[in-house]
Protein backbone atom coordinates (compact mmCIF):
# COMPACT_ATOMS: atom_id res chain seq x y z
CA UNK A 1 0.00 0.00 0.00
CA UNK A 2 1.10 3.47 -1.20
CA UNK A 3 1.54 6.10 2.02
CA UNK A 4 -0.24 9.27 0.81
CA UNK A 5 1.61 11.19 3.93
CA UNK A 6 4.90 10.11 1.90
CA UNK A 7 4.26 10.20 -1.99
CA UNK A 8 4.85 14.12 -3.25
CA UNK A 9 2.11 15.22 -5.80
CA UNK A 10 2.87 16.59 -9.20
CA UNK A 11 2.00 21.00 -9.98
CA UNK A 12 1.98 20.90 -13.26
CA UNK A 13 1.41 24.54 -15.15
CA UNK A 14 1.17 25.52 -18.11
CA UNK A 15 3.48 28.05 -19.81
CA UNK A 16 4.58 29.61 -23.60
CA UNK A 17 7.14 27.86 -24.78
CA UNK A 18 10.02 29.71 -25.07
CA UNK A 19 14.22 30.03 -27.51
CA UNK A 20 15.21 27.85 -23.78
CA UNK A 21 13.30 25.13 -24.60
CA UNK A 22 14.31 23.76 -28.13
CA UNK A 23 16.37 20.87 -26.93
CA UNK A 24 13.87 19.12 -25.08
CA UNK A 25 10.92 19.99 -27.06
CA UNK A 26 12.89 18.25 -30.06
CA UNK A 27 13.55 15.45 -28.08
CA UNK A 28 10.25 14.62 -26.76
CA UNK A 29 8.58 15.49 -30.19
CA UNK A 30 11.11 12.88 -31.78
CA UNK A 31 9.78 10.55 -28.93
CA UNK A 32 6.30 10.80 -29.69
CA UNK A 33 5.56 11.14 -33.19
CA UNK A 34 7.27 8.81 -35.73
CA UNK A 35 7.77 11.46 -38.34
CA UNK A 36 10.99 13.73 -37.98
CA UNK A 37 10.66 17.19 -38.28
CA UNK A 38 12.95 19.68 -39.89
CA UNK A 39 14.83 22.15 -37.17
CA UNK A 40 12.95 24.82 -38.54
CA UNK A 41 9.97 23.77 -37.56
CA UNK A 42 10.88 24.18 -33.68
CA UNK A 43 12.85 27.14 -34.20
CA UNK A 44 8.74 28.12 -35.33
CA UNK A 45 8.04 26.90 -32.57
CA UNK A 46 10.14 28.44 -29.62
CA UNK A 47 10.10 31.98 -31.78
CA UNK A 48 6.47 31.56 -32.26
CA UNK A 49 6.50 32.53 -35.55
CA UNK A 50 2.97 30.99 -37.17
CA UNK A 51 2.94 28.78 -34.62
CA UNK A 52 1.09 28.97 -31.28
CA UNK A 53 2.41 26.71 -28.67
CA UNK A 54 2.11 26.09 -24.50
CA UNK A 55 4.31 23.81 -22.97
CA UNK A 56 3.32 21.57 -19.24
CA UNK A 57 6.06 21.99 -16.77
CA UNK A 58 5.77 19.99 -13.36
CA UNK A 59 6.77 22.65 -10.35
CA UNK A 60 7.22 20.01 -7.95
CA UNK A 61 10.87 18.45 -9.73
CA UNK A 62 13.67 18.70 -7.76
CA UNK A 63 16.79 19.78 -8.90
CA UNK A 64 16.30 22.99 -11.23
CA UNK A 65 13.92 20.27 -13.65
CA UNK A 66 10.46 22.14 -12.29
CA UNK A 67 10.83 24.18 -15.19
CA UNK A 68 11.83 21.49 -18.10
CA UNK A 69 8.80 20.41 -20.28
CA UNK A 70 7.18 17.23 -19.89
CA UNK A 71 4.51 17.66 -22.53
CA UNK A 72 3.27 20.42 -24.85
CA UNK A 73 0.67 21.25 -27.34
CA UNK A 74 1.39 23.22 -30.51
CA UNK A 75 -1.28 24.72 -33.42
CA UNK A 76 -0.81 26.28 -36.54
CA UNK A 77 -3.69 28.46 -37.74
CA UNK A 78 -4.92 28.42 -41.32
CA UNK A 79 -7.04 29.68 -43.99
CA UNK A 80 -9.71 26.74 -45.22
CA UNK A 81 -8.36 27.19 -48.68
CA UNK A 82 -4.75 27.03 -47.27
CA UNK A 83 -5.02 23.74 -45.73
CA UNK A 84 -4.39 20.15 -46.85
CA UNK A 85 -8.21 19.23 -46.08
CA UNK A 86 -10.79 18.52 -49.29
CA UNK A 87 -12.76 21.64 -49.17
CA UNK A 88 -15.90 19.39 -49.60
CA UNK A 89 -15.41 18.70 -45.79
CA UNK A 90 -15.14 22.37 -44.27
Amino acid sequence: MVNPKGSSQSKICYRPIRPSDFDVLERIHGRLFPIRYESTFFQDVVHGREIVSWGAVDLSRPNGQSDELIGFVTARIVLAKESEVDPLYI
